[in-house]
Order: C-alpha cells, then sequence, then structure tokens
C-alpha cells in the first residue's frame, strides 16, 4: 500500500499545483479588467489656457515640449541639421558625384521637411485631440463588460490542463496589453520630442539613414492610433456579450462560456500586433512585389497560350502593356510583312496600298520598285 499512497499523493500534489496556477492567471485575467478602464484607452493630450490646441499648455509634460517644439531650440536644431545635410548633397555635387534630378530632389524634400518640422506640434497634437475624442465615443463602459465576461469565467472544465492552458493565454495576453497601453504613453511622448530630428534626417535625401528615419516616423502611427481599433473590439464585445451568460449568444458548453472570457484580450493582442505588422513599409513594399511579380506570371503565360512565347517573353520582361501592343501588331500585320487585317482561315493577308515597296528616283518620281538598282534608274540617264 506504500507505493499506491506514495503515487497518490504525487498525483494530488501535481493537481494542486495545476489548480493553483489556473487560478493566479484567473485571478490576473480577473484584476486586468478592473484595470482596464477608460484611463487606459486615453491618449495624452495638453490642458491650454487658450482655444483648442493653440494655447500655451499648463500641464507637465506639455510645458516643456511646447517650449522647445515651438520655435525652441530643438526646432532650430533640427532646422540646421536639415540645411547641413542639404548642403552636404550640393557639396558632392560639385564634385560631379550624383546627379542634377538628385540635387533637384533634395532640394524640394527639404522645403517639405522644413514645414514639418515648424508645424509638427499642432499637427501632432491634433491627430491625437482627433484620436481620443474617437476612442472615447468607441470605447463602452468597460466595468459592465467585465462583469459580463466574469460570469464566463465561473464556469468549471473538467478537464485541469485545458482549463490551464487557458488561463495561461488569457493571463499573458491581459497583462502583455495592460503593459502596451501603458508604454505607448511613454512612447508617444518621446516620437514628440524626437520626431523634429527624425523628419529633418529623414527628408536630407540621405542614402541609407533617411530610409530608416523614415521608418521610424511612421511607426508614430500605429502608436497614435492604437486604442481606435482596440475600442472597436470592446465595443463588438460589449454588444454580443455585454449582458453575461444572458446573452442570447451565450454559449452552453463550459469550454466555449470558458473560451469567450479569455478571447478578449488575445483578439485585442492580435489587433495592435497587425497593426504594427501592416504599418511597416518593408511589408508593404514586399506585398507589393509579390503581387506584382505574380501578375507578371499569370500575364505572360495567357500571352504565351494565345499569341505565342514572343510576346509571353515580353510580358514578362516589359509588362502587360507592351505584350498587348505586341500582340495588336501581330493581329494587324500578315505574315508577308504587309500592312492590313488578316482574312480568312488559311491566315492569308490582304494586298497592301498603292504605295507599298515603292521609292523615288534621282528626279524625285514615284513609282520605282524598291529592288531596283541604281544603275538601272530611270533618273541615271
Amino acid at each position: 500500500m506504500y507505493p499506491a499512497s506514495l503515487s497518490e499523493f504525487g498525483r494530488r500534489w501535481f493537481e494542486d499545483i495545476v489548480e493553483t496556477t489556473t487560478e493566479w492567471f484567473e485571478q490576473g485575467l480577473d484584476d486586468g479588467y478592473d484595470v482596464l478602464a477608460e484611463e487606459l484607452f486615453g491618449t495624452p493630450v495638453p490642458e491650454t489656457d487658450g482655444s483648442f490646441v493653440f494655447g500655451t499648455p499648463t500641464n507637465d509634460p506639455w510645458v516643456d515640449l511646447h517650449s522647445s517644439l515651438v520655435a525652441g531650440e530643438f526646432m532650430l536644431l533640427s532646422l540646421l541639421l536639415l540645411v547641413i545635410f542639404v548642403q552636404a548633397r550640393h557639396t558632392i555635387r560639385i564634385f560631379n558625384f550624383g546627379s542634377v534630378y538628385e540635387a533637384r530632389k533634395a532640394r524640394r524634400s527639404a522645403w517639405t521637411g522644413a514645414f514639418l518640422i515648424v508645424t509638427w506640434y499642432w499637427a501632432a497634437v491634433l491627430i491625437l485631440y482627433l484620436v481620443n475624442g474617437f476612442t472615447i465615443a468607441l470605447i463602452p463602459g468597460i466595468g459592465t463588460l467585465a462583469d459580463g465576461l466574469r460570469d464566463f469565467l465561473e464556469v468549471t472544465i473538467q478537464n485541469h490542463m485545458l482549463a490551464l492552458a487557458l488561463a495561461l493565454v488569457g493571463g499573458l495576453s491581459m497583462w502583455m496589453l495592460q503593459a502596451l497601453l501603458f508604454i505607448r504613453t511613454i512612447l508617444l511622448y518621446i516620437f514628440l520630442y524626437a520626431m523634429p530630428i527624425i523628419v529633418a534626417v529623414a527628408f536630407g535625401n540621405l542614402p541609407v539613414i533617411s530610409r530608416i528615419a523614415k521608418q521610424f516616423a511612421i511607426k508614430f502611427v500605429p502608436l497614435a492610433i492604437m486604442p481606435l481599433p482596440v475600442a472597436i473590439l470592446f465595443r463588438g464585445y460589449d454588444l454580443l456579450f455585454g449582458t453575461g451568460a444572458e446573452s442570447s449568444l451565450a454559449p452552453e458548453s463550459a469550454f466555449l462560456s470558458y473560451l469567450v472570457g479569455v478571447s478578449l484580450p488575445v483578439f485585442a493582442l492580435l489587433l495592435v500586433w497587425k497593426l504594427f505588422a501592416f504599418s511597416n513599409p518593408l511589408a508593404a513594399k514586399v506585398i507589393g512585389g509579390t503581387a506584382k511579380g505574380v501578375a507578371t506570371i499569370g500575364a505572360a503565360l495567357v500571352a504565351t497560350k494565345v499569341a505565342g512565347p514572343l510576346a509571353g517573353a515580353t510580358a514578362a520582361r516589359w509588362g502587360t502593356k507592351a505584350a498587348a501592343l505586341q500582340v495588336a501588331g501581330q493581329q494587324f500585320r500578315g505574315r508577308d510583312g504587309t500592312i492590313g487585317p488578316r482574312s480568312g482561315k488559311s491566315g492569308a493577308s490582304t494586298r497592301g496600298t498603292s504605295y507599298d515597296n515603292v521609292v523615288s528616283d534621282a528626279y524625285g518620281q514615284q513609282g520605282v520598285p524598291q529592288y531596283r538598282r541604281t544603275e538601272n534608274d530611270p533618273g541615271y540617264y
């Protein structure tokens, strides 16, 4: 009986560990619904003493941001850096490096960059005001939604490992979502402060550094609009499962009910990740290049099937327009080289015009066949 008692003790010990771990993650998921309040979805905006965004801010750290970015030392430093980059491009042009087109492009991009540096603070604050307003309008009552989802978490799943796996995924997703929403606020302030320098480098038309700076600048967009898709997701869950287990779509199975309770933070985390993935210009370039390559291959195959291998090669090398023009030319030109539409089943061409294959003689007379030699030309006698 001792081995049996020892194995029973080990089994109960393992079950207690699984149950305790599941309760930890369930508690984290339950507490996360309390922490996810409207303030966590909010976007930081300045409190001004004037009208809308054009007043002087009175709260920190907007006071320092306003003094640095609006006719401050950081804006002047960014403009000076932009001028240095443009002048370096012109200096390189003196030694015949580069091209006139690149020099004109650098000059035009410099004016655009200077305009963005000067107006960056006002444009950024206006964007944050709009995002904050739409988020407040879209986000439902978090407390009511949390109470409804807690009803789905009160069921008991007989499979303890399945319950542990679901609680693990839900709890980790909830903690990561809270961390991302908090880190977003910090990164927004950093981007607001550093964006003039990033714009100066991006529009300085440097070969590699400008491309890297543009990728950093684009990351401000998903940071700013991050709460909007999450708020829409929460609004949908509030519409479907806001009343808890009494909802018309509430599943009867304990597993599905528990799955509904843990799925909200998982989907929210996936939305945030997809938002950053789609904002990557490299991914967009790869997707666009892949689509273009697939379209070119399809056009080449169709052209080869319809008009022969020569049209297929033209489509693969020069594109669909060149292949279409070549196919049209083949249909319009006969096999014997005369111009005109094909007629008949045998593909014989119709007779050309009266001016085909004729040249002028030395006196300008028309009608002399082209194959005649010079010594037989009547104009030389």
